[in-house]
């Protein structure tokens, strides 16, 4: 695919953002859902946005199509990193393909019944978790990188580090019965799903004055 690694780091996060706040408004408008500024309020959770017709039939396809953007993101990153004469471990871009391949299952199952609730629950979970370690250990190897400024290339590293850590942090409190508030689990799923897909931001920005 020719297109760059900067370009597919605004595609890897416009995609899904833009997929999940259209389904949103269209579902609510529906009345599929209820309105509310989730990030805040959580009133439905992300796969809520996208599970019932006709708005499955929009959501699904553009996470697919995220999907394969993802796929490029990653080879084409470790690919950079590689002609930077960076040691990356194969073990890396397989980490990195899991999420993909968890993300992918998770799309498929997305609004087939409660059969599959398990699958769905697993594949999202897997997909954050993997994408989030995969941007973790490749921004350490990004530090490595020659032409880049060295306070970009920290800040890539320090907020990829706090994304992961935040995680581990909420971790224990997105798998409890128990609600500190109500809706926590969506608030908590809506907030670090985003923190998630800053770092493609952040990192199209960077990348923006390297040849």
């Amino acid at each position: 695919m020719r297109v760059s690694l900067r370009n597919l780091c605004l595609l890897c996060f416009l995609i899904p953002i833009i997929t999940i706040i259209i389904s949103f408004v269209w579902s609510a408008n529906l009345n599929l859902i209820s309105w509310c500024i989730p990030n805040f309020e959580g009133c439905t959770s992300i796969s809520r946005v996208g599970r019932y017709e006709p708005v499955k039939y929009f959501f699904k396809p553009l996470m697919f199509i995220y999907a394969v953007f993802l796929y490029y993101f990653w080879k084409k990153y470790y690919e950079f990193l590689s002609k930077n004469k960076i040691h990356l471990s194969k073990f890396l871009i397989f980490l990195a393909y899991c999420s993909i391949l968890f993300l992918v299952l998770y799309i498929i199952f997305l609004g087939e019944g409660k059969l599959y609730r398990f699958f769905r629950q697993v594949g999202i979970f897997i997909y954050i978790f993997f994408t989030v370690l995969t941007q973790f250990f490749f921004s350490i190897k990004f530090k490595n990188t020659l032409g880049i400024n060295i306070k970009a290339k920290n800040y890539l590293f320090y907020y990829s580090a706090t994304v992961t850590l935040l995680g581990v942090l909420l971790f224990p409190l997105a798998i409890s019965e128990v609600e500190i508030i109500n809706n926590f689990k969506n608030i908590i799923s809506w907030n670090y799903f985003l923190l998630t897909h800053f770092y493609f931001i952040i990192l199209f920005f960077i990348l923006k004055k390297t040849k």
